[in-house]
């Protein structure tokens, strides 16, 4: 078999070219400033690669990314009646006796959001592909099952305003219980294909603006939301009473989107070669090469 190792094409002069292209895009682009803004980063720096190198693709490149937006005039559902008395019982009663894993990322989450987090636990993997198909029809699109993960705030909890990966383009929060509601407040839809994301991220200013059109909900025990995280901005205030707040988030993604949301498959995807030095770089969730 052939060497396709990146350390092989970079020997060829064509290949390296792109390579410092792709260097030079991923410098110019650099950081959008707030967590989990890997993929919006990721497309912004594809288009001003790709406008130096192939700005014939530029609009096709836009229109496959459209599958990832909502559509229009698309809200947030408040859901109250998702499970019955005895699944909320047992969601509970997981997330009271589940024990988080010590370690780097666990205490990356206690100190930057005042939380206790535990991914995928096998039973909350059953209920969200069991709720699937309601929030499907909820969404107008057929939905792929992703991560999910169970978020016990503290006293200190906070969620700064952000937007999400597309891995998480349906987020269903919902609320197992807490000692007082913690309100979560949700923008408009952003168009972010269209380049309504800031060059400098200013979170108050984003929190300010009026025609984002953020909306306070108010959740209960045993209530949801479900919204589009990928292109509404959220957030919850810093908690300023103390006490504590569960919640469980489960996460889809459009089915056939497999290779959108994914940005290292984009040159295949897209049929374009020249993205391959670019997007070679991208084969970690949160790491990009080169910085």
């Amino acid at each position: 078999m052939p060497d396709t190792s990146p350390e092989t094409r970079l020997r060829d002069p064509g290949y390296f070219g792109l390579h410092l292209q792709a260097a030079a895009a991923i410098r110019e682009v650099g950081q959008l400033g707030w967590y989990d803004s890997h993929f919006l980063r990721r497309v912004a720096i594809a288009r001003a690669y790709l406008a130096k190198v192939r700005p014939d693709t530029l609009h096709a490149f836009a229109e496959g990314l459209a599958l990832l937006a909502p559509a229009p005039g698309f809200r947030e559902f408040v859901i109250a009646d998702v499970f019955d008395a005895a699944t909320r019982d047992e969601i509970a009663a997981i997330a009271r006796a589940a024990q988080p894993e010590p370690g780097e990322r666990q205490a990356r989450e206690n100190a930057d959001f005042g939380r206790d987090v535990l991914w995928d636990i096998p039973r909350y993997l059953e209920f969200q592909e069991a709720i699937r198909p309601r929030l499907a029809a909820l969404v107008g699109r057929p939905l792929v099952s992703s991560y999910n993960f169970l978020s016990r705030y503290g006293a200190d909890g906070r969620c700064d305003v952000h937007m999400d990966d597309p891995l998480a383009m349906f987020t269903f929060d919902y609320c197992i219980e807490q000692d007082a509601v913690w309100p979560i407040h949700v923008s408009r839809v952003v168009d972010w294909i269209g380049g309504e994301v800031p060059a400098q991220f200013d979170p108050a200013a984003i929190i300010a603006e009026p025609g984002l059109d953020f909306r306070e909900h108010l959740l209960e025990p045993g209530h949801a939301l479900l919204f589009n995280g990928a292109s509404q901005w959220h957030h919850r205030h810093p908690k300023s009473r103390g006490g504590y707040c569960n919640l469980l988030f489960f996460h889809y993604y459009p089915e056939g989107c497999e290779n959108l949301v994914a940005a290292h498959r984009w040159p295949a995807h897209f049929g374009i070669p020249e993205l391959e030095p670019l997007c070679e770089l991208f084969t970690h969730p949160g790491h990009d090469g080169l910085g």
